[in-house]
C-alpha cells in the first residue's frame, strides 16, 4: 500500500439547502476553499458532516461531488461508518466507486460490540475494498472504544 495519511485533513461540514438536500454549488466552492487554503486532504461524511442525518444515497452523492471537485489535487477520505457491518460495507463500496483515496470507518454506535466483534467488523469492511481503511475511534460519541490491543491484533 502506498497511501500514507498526512498533513491537515479537515472534517468537512455538509452544506444543505433549506429542504435538506445537498447544496452542490456550495459544496463545490467549499472543496475549492479548503484546498486553496492549504488542506492536504478532505474528509467528507464524517462526524462533523453529520453523517448520521444523511441517507446512503446522499452519502454516495457527497462522495462523488467531493472527488469530482477535488480533481486529484488532494486525497479524499470518505466516512463510511455505520451501525451495521452490512451498511459500512455498502458505503465503503459507494466510496470506492466514487474514486476516494481512503475510507474512515467509525466504530458502530447504538450497539455494544465486543472487541472480537469490532475486529470482525473492521476485517469485513477491509475485505470488501481495495482502499486503505482508517479506524476511527470516538468513544464519547459512539459509546464504543476500540482498544489498542484489538487494533494490534488486526495488523
Amino acid at each position: 500500500m502506498t497511501f500514507v495519511p498526512r498533513g491537515i485533513v479537515p472534517a468537512m461540514v455538509t452544506p444543505l439547502k433549506p429542504d435538506g438536500s445537498v447544496n452542490e454549488p456550495v459544496l463545490r466552492r467549499f472543496v475549492d476553499y479548503l484546498i486553496e487554503g492549504g488542506s492536504h486532504g478532505l474528509f467528507v461524511v464524517g462526524t462533523t458532516g453529520e453523517f448520521y442525518g444523511l441517507t446512503p444515497e446522499e452519502k454516495r452523492e457527497l462522495y462523488w461531488i467531493t472527488v469530482d471537485q477535488a480533481k486529484g489535487r488532494v486525497p479524499v477520505y470518505a466516512g463510511t461508518g455505520a451501525i451495521t457491518t452490512r451498511e459500512a460495507v455498502r458505503l465503503t463500496r459507494y466510496a470506492e466507486d466514487a474514486g476516494v483515496d481512503a475510507v474512515s470507518v467509525l466504530t458502530p454506535m447504538f450497539v455494544s460490540p465486543s472487541q472480537k466483534e469490532l475486529a470482525e467488523h473492521y476485517t469485513a469492511v477491509a475485505a470488501s475494498t481495495r482502499l486503505p481503511v482508517l479506524l476511527y475511534n470516538n468513544p464519547p460519541k459512539t459509546g464504543v472504544n476500540l482498544t489498542a490491543q484489538t487494533v494490534r491484533a488486526m495488523m
